[in-house]
């Protein structure tokens, strides 16, 4: 008998084809003249239910192709990346990228930038939470030593970049009340997901914006965030922003 390790290796291998299980696995099932059939129970299980995550986490990715095609892609995603982890919360992140490389879907080019948005509203609600920041945080701290400060964005906090108009693709397909007729020649998409409170809540911001919270998250400090905003967007309000997120939940702590 095969030690348990390969045997292990041999079943999980087996689910993930589409094949007829190897004859090492078969030679360690109990032959009743039904083996084949019962272990097609379990690969049937496998496929299913982890697509059903998938379209779970996905649901405008799935409007968008069809319920057939969705089908077929979910098949192939689980095959080529079964569940790492027992819990199925967060299970496809890969997927966007997956779809990317599908050349049948080269004609949408926006559905994997699509996917980022569905996948990152799922991170961003299972997130930790955290205590937005307020003004009494910001009370005793001078105002020629905020620049060397670095504000913490909300843990939840996820950034979509995109070069197409995927928030009113993504929009129009949660029924809000917006012109479905989208032409990809529109222009991009900028886009913060996060969950200030218990609700998420999908933003489409402008590239300034973007670009501070991207520094900010990435550690830096005010002043270095800003600085490198005013790069690539000259006219970046720096002052309307914090008017507008400084105590909204988009931040929930400032530090030294």
């Amino acid at each position: 008998m095969k030690p348990l390790s390969e045997l292990q290796q041999l079943f999980c291998d087996a689910l993930r084809s589409s094949d007829s299980p190897p004859q090492a696995l078969l030679d360690e099932i109990e032959d009743d003249g039904l083996r084949i059939e019962r272990f097609n129970v379990y690969r049937n299980n496998f496929i299913v239910l982890n697509g059903d995550a998938l379209a779970d986490m996905y649901p405008v990715i799935k409007q968008l192709v069809g319920d057939e095609a969705f089908r077929m892609l979910a098949t192939a995603y689980v095959r080529t990346f079964p569940p790492m982890d027992r819990a199925l919360l967060l299970y496809g992140e890969a997927f966007p990228d997956f779809l990317k490389g599908i050349p049948e879907l080269s004609g949408a080019p926006y559905l994997a930038d699509v996917a980022r948005i569905e996948y990152a509203w799922t991170a961003a609600y299972h997130a930790e939470d955290a205590t937005r920041l307020d003004e009494v945080q910001m009370v005793n701290i001078p105002a020629e030593t905020q620049g060397d400060l670095r504000l913490r964005p909300h843990p939840s906090i996820h950034f979509i970049n995109s070069s197409y108009p995927v928030y009113r693709i993504w929009a129009v397909n949660q029924g809000e009340p917006m012109d479905d007729v989208i032409s990809l020649d529109e222009g991009g998409s900028h886009i913060v997901v996060i969950r200030p409170q218990r609700e998420v809540e999908v933003r489409e911001v402008g590239l300034g914006e973007l670009r501070f919270l991207e520094s900010l998250a990435s550690n830096e400090t005010i002043g270095s965030a800003y600085a490198h905003t005013l790069e690539s967007v000259p006219d970046f309000d720096l002052n309307r922003f914090f008017a507008e997120h400084l105590f909204d939940g988009t931040f929930c702590a400032i530090e030294p």
